[in-house]
């Protein structure tokens, strides 16, 4: 029993590890669903060669996450497979193999229904973002991607200080003044 408590306890940290990282990923600029996909992809090493993974990996803080996501991903895989093996090898405290698939299949599905749960993706969610939110500085926005600049257009941030030579002065494009 206690190897399939110990795969129940790898599955659920790989869905905590991954909605982590989905938010996290969000806090750079990537859609929620994008976020998940890329973070799922990233943990299990599939489908993570696609463009969007290309454009993931181009942007520094969204590396770090991934890369972070790809070394806990390959432990997590060889902790499951091995505690899924361990289950199932003949074991003398008497328990049965019917009773150790009955109880892995429920504690699969139990997991399965809380993290499918609305409920408990929002709880976990709001948690997540006051924790990053406290301990990080993720709240790292990728305008270029966002607003889809290509070639040699890039945005640019311009820090205005107090009496600088452009303090009050008008945008020319937008017409608004600039302020320090």
């Amino acid at each position: 029993m206690i190897a399939i408590i110990s795969l129940l306890v790898v599955v659920f940290l790989s869905i905590l590890i991954t909605r982590i990282a989905t938010i996290a990923l969000t806090h750079t600029g990537l859609t929620r669903e994008s976020a998940k996909f890329q973070a799922r992809s990233a943990f299990s090493g599939a489908g993570f060669t696609t463009e969007e993974s290309e454009m993931v990996v181009r942007h520094p803080v969204r590396r770090k996450i991934v890369m972070t996501l790809i070394l806990i991903g390959n432990a997590g895989i060889v902790a499951a497979i091995s505690s899924l093996i361990l289950t199932f090898v003949k074991q003398s405290n008497g328990s049965t193999l019917t009773i150790r698939v009955v109880f892995l299949v429920m504690g699969l599905l139990g997991l399965w229904l809380v993290s499918s749960s609305k409920l408990a993706d929002r709880w976990l969610s709001t948690i997540v973002e006051r924790l990053l939110n406290r301990y990080t500085s993720l709240n790292v926005k990728d305008y270029a991607s966002l607003l889809h600049l290509t070639g040699e257009y890039r945005l640019v941030e311009l820090n205005i200080r107090k009496n600088d030579w452009v303090d009050g002065k008008k945008c020319p494009i937008f017409g608004s003044g600039m302020k320090a």
